[in-house]
């Protein structure tokens, strides 16, 4: 039986968003892909639910850089096409990607030029938990990489560089009573008011790195507190997140967040850093000129920060749009799937 991977690129794709994947559940997808790869007779190595292919010969390669996992699906949400557009999730975070890379995995199985492939999991979640630091800490298949395409969502143009994220809780307590006599009590939330206020007084702030100009962001995107109507709560969190501008010094944003939150105590949970555009770097700017498509920065972070950390320079270049990354009814157009695989294509047949 053929792997439900094979087909024209729209194909791949539909089969790939109707295999769940969610953040956590990538063996089905990852043996499905690890399948694939025997299929096509391809150099490949599984750690864990992360499978690293290698075509071509020995020598300095270039690596196309794709996650298997999604966030959670919508209510009811259902793989199907509408016209020109696949319509699932994870379509555009990042299954339109994969679809590409596993259409270029086929076309160039047997082409000399040394070429990487990663499909790993788990980048939905916590940086720590992340299937790539894995990936890279084992290169076998990954020696002598000299760039990376990471095929995140980017509506085919360059989107270069990556800001930084942390996330932290705020909390902020307070002392249980009576709703009927709030005197007797301290109101958790109410403590958090000013706090509020300051959070969203605070305004993004334009930096430009590189000609291109990202945004700092510190943004409230949850709050809980209290147990039921009739008592004064004693505890109110608030869940923070915040982007960090390439070049930008993450422990300011962290002071910056924690002078924002007083009276409240934070707790931070994770960071990723910033990723600089690298525009002028020669891997990345050849592919640019070489592909003549625009050069956008990336408000948002991916796993080209982690690759460049790692001392490989990467740049951002997808079919999905952006905007449509953990979308309820996300979607990726046929035409923009096609036309990625065909710019990849071209660049790697030169």
């Amino acid at each position: 039986m053929a792997s439900p991977f094979s087909g024209s690129v729209a194909e791949v794709c539909e089969a790939l968003v109707a295999t769940p994947s969610e953040y956590g559940d990538e063996e089905l997808i990852a043996g499905l892909v690890e399948e694939r790869c025997r299929e096509l007779g391809v150099v490949h190595e599984r750690r864990g639910n992360a499978i690293v292919a290698r075509t071509g010969g020995p020598g300095p390669a270039m690596a196309l850089v794709g996650h298997l996992d999604t966030v959670p699906n919508w209510p009811g949400g259902t793989t199907r096409v509408e016209g020109d557009r696949i319509i699932g999730r994870g379509t555009a975070d990042m299954k339109g990607g994969v679809a590409v890379m596993l259409r270029l995995l086929e076309r160039f199985a047997d082409h000399p030029r040394p070429v990487s492939h990663v499909y790993y999991d788990r980048e939905e979640g916590a940086n720590h938990l992340n299937g790539i630091h894995a990936v890279l800490a084992d290169r076998r298949l990954l020696e002598d990489l000299t760039f990376a395409v990471v095929l995140e969502p980017t509506g085919n143009t360059v989107h270069a560089g990556a800001v930084g994220t942390m996330n932290a809780d705020v909390v902020y307590r307070g002392k249980l009573a009576h709703s009927a006599r709030p005197w007797q009590g301290v109101n958790a939330i109410y403590e958090a008011a000013a706090a509020l206020g300051r959070f969203a007084a605070r305004r993004e702030e334009p930096v430009v790195v590189e000609g291109l100009e990202f945004h700092d962001t510190i943004t409230v995107t949850l709050a809980h507190g209290g147990a039921t109507r009739n008592v004064v709560p004693d505890e109110f969190r608030l869940a923070v997140n915040v982007r960090v501008a390439p070049g930008r010094d993450m422990a300011n944003a962290r002071a910056e967040v924690e002078a924002l939150a007083v009276p409240g105590e934070v707790e931070w949970l994770d960071l990723s850093p910033p990723a600089v555009p690298n525009v002028t770097q020669p891997a990345v700017r050849a592919f640019i000129d070489a592909t003549g498509v625009e050069v956008h920065p990336k408000q948002a972070w991916t796993d080209v920060a982690t690759l460049q950390a790692a001392g490989i320079p990467a740049l951002n270049y997808g079919p999905g749009e952006a905007s449509q990354a953990h979308q309820r009814e996300e979607w990726v157009s046929i035409a923009a799937l096609e036309h990625c695989e065909q710019v990849l294509a071209d660049y790697l047949g030169r």
